[in-house]
């Protein structure tokens, strides 16, 4: 029978030695990543669900923690959430609505360890867990502003929520260039937001608007050497794949381009054939603010509106 051992935690000092048990001890670890972090920490397999240190949750972005001595609760705050936890009570509260815990905050020698997965998503994170390599990785979703902006019907408005929208890119290894990238080209199905590829040298990045993130499904090496002869979807980008991860999309009949010099900060826009044939419509000259918060996107006004 397992020991139930009442814990004073505090986050800035050392906790109490005293442990949960024998069976705890040798309880399976993670590996925690979060927001593609280098750095990581262990999470512990506690009755099945997966626990990690208050430590790591300071490395959410924009997270606010206060520990009440008093009554032994962790607040943590994040826009408009609120999570609230007890040590040993397996009851939270989540914008002051009791929640179930199917594991109390818990002492494992010495360290208040918390559920990954409730406490991140009632954070507004993602989480994903993978068995086969004992990790898992914690990233942002979109906030509410971003959700709404990406539901606009106006398609840049949308699109540019798209564009902002946290990266994810777990499970997936990070290729390099071989050449110098002065442009990077962005391309977005005709009428569509859901989706974009990015160009930039020899690299090609596709992403699809999953679950509040943009989630990256397959990424290229070209061949900048070798022009494109298939008729598959590097005669979008018109060189040879070398080196590719993941899954590519089937090719829509038209994207909608903004290439973006960022040296001289020109955008260039129009439309791109999926047989590679380009068709500029015109060009405005913008900023390094305007380029880093993606905010060069706009209106064209041939564009045919097909949201899904």
């Amino acid at each position: 029978m397992k020991k139930k051992v009442a814990a004073s935690f505090l986050l800035t000092v050392a906790l109490s030695s005293t442990l949960l048990g024998s069976s705890f001890a040798n309880s399976t670890s993670y590996k925690v990543s979060i927001s593609g972090s280098s750095t990581t920490y262990d999470g512990q397999v506690v009755s099945g669900r997966v626990l990690i240190p208050v430590k790591a949750i300071q490395n959410f972005k924009g997270i606010k923690m206060n520990w009440n001595a008093a009554t032994k609760q962790l607040k943590l705050q994040k826009e408009n959430s609120t999570v609230l936890l007890t040590a040993g009570k397996s009851i939270a509260l989540v914008n002051n609505k009791s929640v179930s815990l199917d594991v109390p905050v818990t002492v494992i020698n010495g360290r208040t360890l918390v559920p990954v997965r409730f406490v991140s998503e009632s954070l507004n994170y993602n989480v994903e867990l993978n068995p086969s390599n004992k990790q898992i990785n914690i990233s942002e979703r979109a906030n509410s502003v971003l959700n709404e902006n990406y539901k606009s019907n106006n398609l840049a408005i949308s699109r540019i929520a798209a564009l902002q929208f946290p990266i994810n890119n777990s499970g997936m290894p990070m290729l390099t260039a071989d050449d110098e990238g002065l442009n990077s080209t962005y391309y977005f199905p005709e009428g569509k937001s859901d989706s974009y590829f990015i160009q930039t040298a020899d690299l090609v990045y596709y992403y699809e608007i999953k679950g509040g993130q943009a989630k990256l499904m397959w990424e290229a090496n070209l061949d900048t050497t070798k022009k494109s002869a298939a008729k598959d979807i590097t005669k979008l980008f018109g060189y040879q794949v070398e080196k590719q991860y993941g899954t590519a999309p089937q090719l829509s009949e038209r994207y909608v381009f903004f290439n973006v010099d960022l040296f001289t900060y020109m955008i260039q826009y129009g439309f791109a054939n999926s047989d590679g044939q380009m068709s500029e419509l015109g060009s405005q000259k913008s900023s390094s603010e305007v380029i880093q918060n993606k905010n060069f996107v706009r209106e064209i006004d041939e564009e045919q509106p097909i949201r899904s």
